[in-house]
């Protein structure tokens, strides 16, 4: 696969805990490093493997994982985990930003008012996703209704088809 060299120029590696609103205005596709095979690809693409190598050592702080601007795209390589910037279309039809975690958008996080507001798929963080929501709502005003959403990523599945749909947290559909 050939990248640009203005691809190459713009990437850059973050902490996990600094993939915000920002980073996603600067880059819309992020993965995070967790599997040591990802340099081949990522040499690939044009860049020096020790520079990335130092790169993740220095982004990598503690037990924290870090992440990089994913250079591939339409399909995306396989990775552990892709957050792609997203347009998130509230329930009362308000427009918000955010991103998606990987293909079948099993998290999807809001950013609303210098605030992260992360929400998952899976049915055991019920308590936890009903809690973010009433602080994303009570951040919004007092006739937001926010759940469910649509999303959009302007990227495609392998398949062809667009990264976008619906989503409900605590379900596999909304």
């Amino acid at each position: 696969m050939v990248i640009d060299a203005k691809a190459i120029a713009a990437f850059r590696v973050l902490p996990e805990s600094q993939l915000d609103e920002e980073a996603f205005d600067d880059f819309p596709v992020w993965s995070e490093h967790y599997d040591f095979d990802e340099i081949e690809e990522i040499v690939g693409w044009g860049l020096d493997r020790e520079h990335v190598l130092g790169l993740f050592d220095a982004n990598s702080p503690g037990s924290e994982h870090c992440v990089y601007t994913l250079l591939q795209s339409n399909p995306f390589p396989p990775r552990m985990r892709i957050f792609i910037r997203a347009t998130i279309s509230a329930a009362d039809g308000r427009i918000l930003k955010g991103r998606v975690m990987n293909e079948d958008a099993f998290c999807l996080e809001i950013f609303y008012g210098g605030e992260r507001y992360i929400f998952s798929r899976h049915p055991m963080l019920e308590s936890g996703n009903q809690a973010k929501e009433r602080l994303l709502l009570k951040a919004l005003g007092p006739d937001a209704r926010v759940f469910p959403v649509r999303y959009e990523t302007g990227f495609c599945h392998a398949d062809g088809a667009a990264i976008a749909g619906s989503f409900m947290y605590g379900t596999k559909q909304a």
